[in-house]
C-alpha cells in the first residue's frame, strides 16, 4: 500500500503553531549538532513565535506554503516577497526564507516539491531570481540547492548572541 497523497497549499492562520514547533525541530536538527546550549534554544524559540508566524500568514508580504500528508504537517517554505538581497545581483530577486522538512519525510521529494512552489510565486510576481541563505555546515541542504540549480554566488553573516555563523548565498534566475 502507497503512503497517502503529499498535498501542497497555502498556509492559514491555523498552522502557524505546527509551522512554528516544525520549524523549531527542523532547527535544532540542523543546527544544535553539537547538543544544546542555551544560546541555540533561545534563538530557536525567539526566531519561531506562533503570533508573528499567524500575523505574516494573514499580513505580511510573505508568503507560507505546507506540505500536509494526511493531515499532518510535514514541511513549510516561507517566502519573502519583498526582502532585500545581500548581494547586488539579487535586485528584483524573491526569498526563500524558509525550507524546512521533517526529517523523517526527507528525500521524499517534498522540498524539491516546496522549492518548486517557491520560483512559481517568484515567476508569477515577476521575480528575477530565487534567492536563499544556507548555513555553511548545512551539506545536505548545500548539495540539494546546487542539484536543483541554486548556484553559489557569495558568502554572509548570521549573527546571533555576539556568534556570527557564515553562510552561503544560492541564487537561481527565473525566466
Amino acid at each position: 500500500m502507497s503512503p497517502p497523497p503529499v498535498i501542497y497549499r497555502p498556509a492559514t492562520i491555523e498552522d502557524a503553531l505546527s509551522i512554528k514547533v516544525l520549524a523549531v525541530q527542523v532547527s535544532l536538527d540542523t543546527y544544535a549538532v553539537d547538543g544544546m546550549r542555551a544560546d541555540l534554544a533561545r534563538e530557536a524559540l525567539g526566531m519561531y513565535d506562533e503570533a508573528a508566524i499567524a500575523a505574516a500568514i494573514t499580513t505580511s508580504p510573505k508568503q507560507f506554503i505546507v506540505a500536509e500528508q494526511n493531515a499532518h504537517l510535514v514541511g513549510f517554505t516561507e517566502i519573502a516577497l519583498t526582502a532585500t538581497g545581500p548581494h547586488p545581483s539579487l535586485i528584483n530577486g524573491l526569498e526563500c526564507r524558509r525550507l524546512y522538512v521533517q526529517r523523517y519525510f526527507k528525500r521524499m521529494g517534498i522540498g524539491q516539491q516546496l522549492l518548486h512552489n517557491a520560483e512559481l510565486v517568484a515567476a508569477q510576481s515577476s521575480a528575477s531570481c530565487v534567492w536563499l541563505k544556507t548555513w555553511i555546515n548545512n551539506t545536505a541542504a548545500i548539495t540539494f540547492y546546487q542539484a536543483m540549480g541554486y548556484a553559489d554566488i557569495g558568502r554572509t553573516q548570521y549573527c546571533f548572541e555576539g556568534a556570527a555563523f557564515e553562510n552561503i548565498i544560492f541564487h537561481k534566475a527565473i525566466n
